[in-house]
């Protein structure tokens, strides 16, 4: 029987004695069958309660190449595996799949694989979110327990394995008596995220989600992650285009006037970063997190970590057989220890005089990481965008962060007001530069900021940056219309991150925070329908009209 989308249906009586092999005790002999929650999905999963047979529904090939097109599929294989659930803990499953003879496909529960055996044979997902989603052949996860997974690491900053550890100890009834069999694991936690994220992203798209089939798992779905990642990059949040009553402000009748619409964000930093090649200006991508250098100056790795030195390091040490520096190599390996924070045992006063006289040496003892994330921030908290400062925070990279937020072609989308704590120097910048397009952009500095950062001696800054010199920011009771203090609120979020982060590939360092944005999004913009401020999405149309 096929369910329609999201129907649940339950057959009384059907029975599969076969289970009894799976799980003897927990067959109750009832079926259920539903399908995805996507009207263009092309699965359902027949559920027998206590233990589950997971299959695809395609009854006919699909493949309009195929000589057997739309003739009936045969070669039904099935196999055991288990099944994570959010609410019946870990139960074991029976995974059965159907093969086509005419054009050499498999057909499983999440997707169809054409000539397996072929070493670039690739996987095409069935469009739609299926409700359980194949983390490897044997593992299966629902797409329910997924989101919780999710919730756990946007909100709870939790890393894959510390939400495989809650699950384990606090979520899972395994069926089973020995406490080791099947438990979740990071990677299972890490994998379903990735799975999800990339099945939400083709929805959105319209698209199809095809990965390599023959290849480890760890780096399946790595390219598929980078393409996304790119198309991420300034414009590519869901809620870019975002606008709602508090973070735009009718003052006249718009009659698609943009200066009757007032629109202000707010541009920070937060220090999160991952680990980078240790040479200035360098982009190159790390082998791994772990390396101190980048492919194309690994070399370096056998010189003298010592900036400026270049002889070669002595076997056990990162330095060379230099005095100065072997004792600046030990010194700096003792500061990792316990003991050295012993102000007793180690400092005494005269050590601190020395260390102050000691001239500043720079070096590749460590691994170097990225100067902080940049994000651009609505004043009613949606994140808009994101970027990676690798050197600074400087006036260049913030100019070309708000060139790539607000690209030429949507002239519209740039707000009337654009808050930083540093717009003093990024407008004599922007002057000093010649940029065309952000004439109609004021740029006052945050009110904390401007009272605390920003003395009275700048005048540059007093006469452009200030945001008591635009009426437009305050009402009649000279109360803030914006808020501008939006990023420095999503920072203390979004810098917890920090630790979860730190070990990342730069490839899964950005699909992550993406991600955590776009969960982090979602949520607030629940928040707001919720307080009446009716959010919104400004048409792409709208945005590309001249101002």
């Amino acid at each position: 029987m096929n369910a329609k989308p999201g129907e649940l249906v339950l057959l009384p009586g059907s029975t599969d004695a076969s289970l009894s092999a799976i799980a003897p005790a927990h067959h109750l002999g009832s079926l259920i069958s539903f399908g995805c929650n996507d009207p263009l999905c092309t699965h359902e999963i027949h559920v027998h309660t206590g233990a589950e047979i997971i299959i695809t529904t395609a009854k006919t090939c699909p493949n309009v190449d195929c000589r057997r097109h739309g003739q009936p599929l045969g070669e039904r294989k099935d196999y055991e595996g288990h099944l994570f659930t959010r609410r019946r803990g870990i139960l074991p499953i029976r995974i059965s799949t159907k093969y086509c003879r005419g054009c050499n496909t498999t057909f499983r529960p999440n997707y169809s694989v054409e000539k397996a055996q072929a070493p670039d044979a690739s996987r095409k997902y069935f469009k739609g979110l299926p409700s359980v989603l194949e983390v490897t052949e044997h593992t299966y996860v629902e797409t329910d327990l997924v989101v919780l997974f999710r919730a756990q690491m946007a909100f709870a900053h939790a890393s894959a394995e510390v939400v495989a550890r809650v699950y384990n100890l606090g979520l899972s009834s395994d069926i089973t008596d020995d406490p080791s069999a099947h438990r979740l694991t990071g990677d299972i936690v890490w994998h379903s995220f990735q799975i999800y994220a990339l099945l939400q992203f083709s929805i959105r798209h319209s698209e199809i989600l095809e990965v390599p089939h023959n290849c480890h798992q760890d780096r399946r779905f790595e390219a598929a992650m980078e393409r996304r990642n790119s198309r991420m990059a300034g414009t590519g949040q869901a809620l870019w285009a975002h606008a709602c009553n508090e973070c735009e402000h009718i003052i006249c009748p718009p009659d698609n006037d943009p200066n009757g619409r007032l629109r202000a964000c707010v541009m920070d930093g937060v220090t999160v970063g991952h680990a980078r090649c240790n040479i200035s200006q360098c982009k190159e991508r790390l082998a791994s997190p772990r390396d101190r250098f980048c492919p194309m100056h690994s070399h370096l790795g056998s010189q003298c970590a010592i900036e400026g030195c270049e002889q070669s390091s002595t076997q056990g040490f990162r330095t060379c057989a230099d005095a100065s520096h072997r004792e600046y190599e030990l010194e700096r390996r003792q500061q990792g220890q316990a003991i050295f924070r012993n102000p007793r045992i180690h400092h005494s006063e005269q050590n601190k005089a020395a260390n102050k006289k000691a001239p500043k040496i720079k070096s590749a003892l460590t691994r170097r990481w990225t100067h902080n994330e940049q994000l651009m921030v609505t004043c009613c908290g949606i994140i808009l965008s994101r970027a990676t400062f690798h050197e600074s925070e400087g006036s260049r990279n913030a100019l070309q962060f708000v060139l790539e937020t607000f690209p030429d072609h949507f002239p519209r989308a740039r707000p009337s007001f654009l808050f930083y704590d540093n717009n003093c120097h990024l407008l004599q910048h922007i002057r000093a530069s010649g940029v065309k397009g952000l004439e109609h952009v004021g740029m006052p500095v945050d009110v904390f900021h401007a009272s605390t950062k920003h003395s009275d001696s700048d005048t540059f800054c007093a006469e452009n940056c200030n945001p008591a010199l635009f009426p437009e920011l305050y009402n009649d009771l000279l109360q803030w219309i914006f808020n501008s203090s939006a990023a420095e609120q999503v920072n203390v979020w979004f810098g917890k991150f920090l630790a979860v982060v730190r070990e990342m590939t730069e490839v899964h360092y950005h699909f992550f925070l993406d991600e955590m944005i776009s969960i982090y999004n979602s949520y607030r913009e629940e928040v707001l329908a919720k307080r009446g401020l009716s959010p919104r999405l400004i048409p792409v149309e709208e945005l590309k009209l001249p101002l």
